[in-house]
């Protein structure tokens, strides 16, 4: 009773467990899913929206070194910068050229300053900075702008100056340079201020302000977007890095960098000029995320653990029940109720056990049954021995009163005949060992021949013409009355039929080629042919029985050698027919040895 509940408990423990395992898995599961579709959601998003600014501020960029590319190329402003003299129309009208061109751009209001020079002291120059600043004049305030007359492209786009000729505020800008150049070695400069607020102004406009931290990325220095303007982070090292591979972003142009903090940065290029935008990503650790997961996880959570308790319920059914029963009906055979149950023999693996321990009842009933006749066959037998003890007693004593009744007439031959059969009665009757040592069954042979030669009037003798070792006698054992039929057959069907005298002779020697014994019966009778000695050695049909070339117990003698020591042993069979017939008995030299007891 104890077991059987504890294994609808466990099943359904397990059952419990299962599923609050199963939950607990599958809200894992969908945490770390909502948590990263919340990451990429949100990397996408950020990168999205530094796309759009990215391209509005490349439009912008583009304008500005559109501007100063067409400066180099156009011709008009090229003669007036390399090749002409003080000429104040030619000055103007160069002057006009330019300043249609600034005003048609749309990044007008991001240029700061917009300055023509050469080395002979012309000099044009617009902006929207230059009603608030110092006046510019070609003698010294052009070497405080940095990289004027180092026009390179190189120094386009690459860090962030302070107006040297605004004195009240400092004013941000980033330089942009051409260089035109002459024949003569003669040199012209384009420098072009671009005011910060290019950047800032359309961030603040911008989806990108939040929480997160805005910065620009220039010719490898990072700069953080405030109100103010650009802010120079010179301690911040960049290095780059890649986004997990869970996270997958839009553009392969995307770059990804990590904080000295170890926040991620992620920045979208503005043109080809080195240049990024770019944003902190808010990756909040997964704990942080938790409070705002919807309540259909928990809902699915409480759907499986009801799944789970039906589950046990149904588990329940399908194997404790049956499982009950089955013991039920085990316990019902431990206490001796061995009738059948058929209601255990359902249609699956446990009726399969069930019609198991009713067929094991039904075989058990019928063994008790099959016991209670052997026990009541065994009883008969004793009783009908104990019976049967009188008659041998019986005839002992008559065979002892014929013996001396030949004695007193003189009969030496009754006497002897009488003493021989009462032995070998006597020894039929009481001999209880399975194997006895070779002189006593030699006694016995010698008692039944006894008979024989009285029967026959001494035509036929007996003789052991060799015996290898005496100890043979006592160390080999054999079946009782193993070599009376053998002699019984050579007598009645090899010397008897051929109408004359006959001699039957015995040995005894080592096997050639193991430490076997053999005894060999060889008689100088009428002989058979290969195929009767064959027939001699197997086992009788029930039509051969009766035959009359079957040799009497010859096929017995043969089988109890066998059950005795093995099938290496028993009979085999020599015989030429008209010459006499040979039977060799095969012994294990040391029967204890064997494994045979007597």
């Amino acid at each position: 009773m104890h077991t059987r509940k504890r294994i609808q408990h466990e099943i359904i423990v397990l059952s419990l467990l299962f599923a609050v395992l199963i939950g607990l898995m599958v809200s894992a599961g969908s945490v770390y899913s909502a948590y990263l579709e919340s990451c990429r959601a949100t990397v996408q998003g950020t990168e999205y929206a530094l796309q759009l600014a990215a391209g509005d501020l490349q439009q912008s960029a583009s304008e500005i070194d559109s501007l100063a590319d067409w400066c180099v190329a156009d011709t008009s402003v090229r003669n007036y910068a390399l090749y002409s003299y003080d000429s104040h129309d030619l000055m103007l009208s160069t002057y006009n050229t330019i300043s249609n061109r600034y005003l048609s751009m749309h990044a007008s209001r991001y240029i700061l300053r917009f300055i023509l020079a050469n080395g002979s002291n012309r000099l044009i120059q617009l902006g929207t900075i230059i009603s608030q600043s110092q006046s510019l004049t070609p003698e010294g305030s052009l070497e405080k702008f940095p990289f004027f007359f180092e026009g390179s492209r190189d120094n386009s786009w690459s860090m962030v100056c302070i107006d040297p000729l605004v004195l009240f505020n400092e004013v941000q800008y980033i330089p942009v340079t051409r260089t035109i150049y002459g024949s003569g070695g003669k040199t012209a400069s384009v420098y072009i201020a671009v005011s910060v607020s290019m950047i800032t102004d359309y961030l603040r406009s911008s989806d990108l302000l939040d929480d997160s931290a805005l910065y620009w990325i220039m010719n490898g220095h990072i700069y953080e977007v405030n109100s103010s303007g650009l802010t120079i982070l010179p301690d911040e090292k960049l290095t780059r890095t890649q986004m997990p591979d869970n996270i997958r972003l839009l553009d392969l142009r995307t770059a990804v960098w990590k904080l000295n903090s170890g926040e991620l940065l992620l920045g979208s290029p503005v043109g080809s000029s080195g240049m990024y935008i770019a944003k902190t990503v808010p990756l909040a650790p997964l704990w942080e995320e938790l409070p705002s997961l919807p309540r259909s996880l928990l809902y699915s959570v409480m759907v499986i653990l009801t799944l789970g308790v039906i589950l046990a319920l149904l588990l329940r059914r399908v194997v404790a029940v049956p499982v009950k029963a089955l013991q039920d009906q085990l316990e019902r055979v431990g206490q001796g109720d061995f009738s059948p149950n058929h209601d255990i023999e359902w249609n699956n693996e446990m009726g399969d056990i069930g019609r198991g321990i009713n067929g094991l009842s039904e075989r058990m009933l019928t063994m008790m049954n099959r016991r209670l006749e052997d026990e009541k066959a065994k009883q008969d037998l004793e009783y009908r021995m104990l019976q049967n003890q009188i008659n041998p007693h019986f005839l002992y004593n008559t065979l002892n009163s014929i013996k001396w009744m030949a004695t007193i007439q003189h009969a030496p031959g009754i006497a002897e005949m009488t003493t021989a059969l009462s032995r070998l009665l006597k020894s039929v009757s009481k001999g209880n060992e399975k194997l006895v040592p070779l002189q006593e069954e030699f006694a016995l042979l010698n008692d039944y021949f006894t008979i024989q030669q009285y029967r026959y009037g001494g035509t036929i003798t007996m003789d052991v013409t060799y015996i290898e070792d005496e100890r043979f006698c006592q160390n080999v054992l054999i079946p009782r009355f193993t070599l009376q039929p053998l002699v019984e057959n050579a007598i009645f069907h090899g010397i008897e039929p051929k109408g004359c005298a006959g001699s039957i002779e015995l040995t005894v020697a080592h096997a050639p080629d193991s430490s076997d014994v053999l005894i060999v019966l060889t008689d100088d009778g009428v002989g058979m042919t290969p195929e009767q000695a064959a027939k001699a050695l197997t086992e009788p049909g029930p039509a051969e029985a009766a035959a009359k070339y079957r040799h009497v117990g010859m096929w017995n003698v043969h089988r109890r050698l066998q059950y005795s020591f093995g099938d290496g042993y028993g009979l085999s069979i020599s015989s030429t027919v008209g010459q006499g017939t040979s039977v060799t008995v095969r012994l294990p030299g040391n029967s204890q040895q064997k494994g045979v007891q007597a």
